[in-house]
């Protein structure tokens, strides 16, 4: 009996260390496994930045259809980030559209019109104008429709974004075409882009030798009745003003007043 015992026990001492050398392999294998997702880790992190913009002071991740509209070509030709807005005309909205809130100082790239509705349409919206050099507050983005939210004279306002930058140091480029900038008598700058379409209107237009109303009748020229064409050479969606040829005369006239019957 003795030496039977003697065996068992040799037996059972033999069975806890195959026991103990199992579990310190798998203890060894789990460790070895910790590390490699450790590694793999950190090398997707350095090789797989997420995209990050500034707003304002802070650094912010930005999503990939958002970095898509921000990345812009520099004069070099090279892929850059920047946080100012592809250019693209706004859709037009009330104060009871959603903004981001941001808290950022902002000034015009030339010059950008402040309303008092996210709207193009029509002049009476119009609240002033802001110039290169000269800043305003934002406090809010729409990315969709294009429109920021800023404080002029203690009022909330709108401007189109791509017409803003947060570049303090921003400097005005000379226009392609000297003619595209308009300077008219009460101050304010409108920058047209080349078109060429005809249009007409349903009753009646003044067309005026300058696009502003600020000089009443002065700057009355002609006008444009239903069932006559002048064909337009330039818009601004920013101002709402167009210019038009009509009788040998470059003139202006409000672009929502006309309609185009190009075809």
């Amino acid at each position: 009996m003795p030496g039977k015992n003697r065996e068992r026990a040799e037996n059972y001492s033999e069975f806890e260390e195959d026991q103990g050398g199992f579990v310190n392999m798998l203890i060894t294998f789990a460790i070895l496994v910790a590390v490699a997702a450790l590694i793999c880790t950190i090398v997707w992190k350095t090789t797989h930045k997420e995209p990050r913009t500034q707003i304002g002071n802070v650094e912010v991740p930005v999503s990939p259809s958002l970095s898509e509209t921000l990345v812009a070509e520099d004069e070099l030709g090279n892929q850059s980030v920047s946080s100012d807005f592809a250019e693209k005309d706004p859709v037009n909205g009330d104060s009871s559209m959603a903004f981001e809130a941001v808290d950022e100082d902002v000034t015009a790239k030339d010059a950008a019109v402040i309303r008092i509705q996210p709207s193009t349409e029509g002049i009476t919206t119009v609240a002033g104008q802001l110039r290169n050099g000269q800043f305003l507050k934002r406090v809010g983005i729409n990315r969709e429709t294009g429109w920021s939210k800023v404080i002029f004279d203690g009022n909330e306002c709108y401007a189109i974004s791509y017409l803003l930058t947060t570049d303090r140091d921003y400097k005005t480029k000379e226009p392609e075409d000297p003619d595209n900038r308009v300077m008219t008598s009460d101050g304010y700058v409108v920058i047209f882009r080349d078109c060429d379409e005809l249009v007409t209107t349903e009753d009646y237009v003044n067309l005026r030798t300058e696009p502003s109303t600020a000089q009443g009748k002065a700057t009355v020229s002609a006008q444009l009745k239903s069932g006559l064409t002048a064909r337009r050479t330039g818009i601004s969606i920013d101002s709402g003003w167009s210019r038009v040829e009509f009788n040998g005369l470059v003139l202006y006239v409000v672009t929502n007043f006309v309609k185009d019957v190009t075809e």
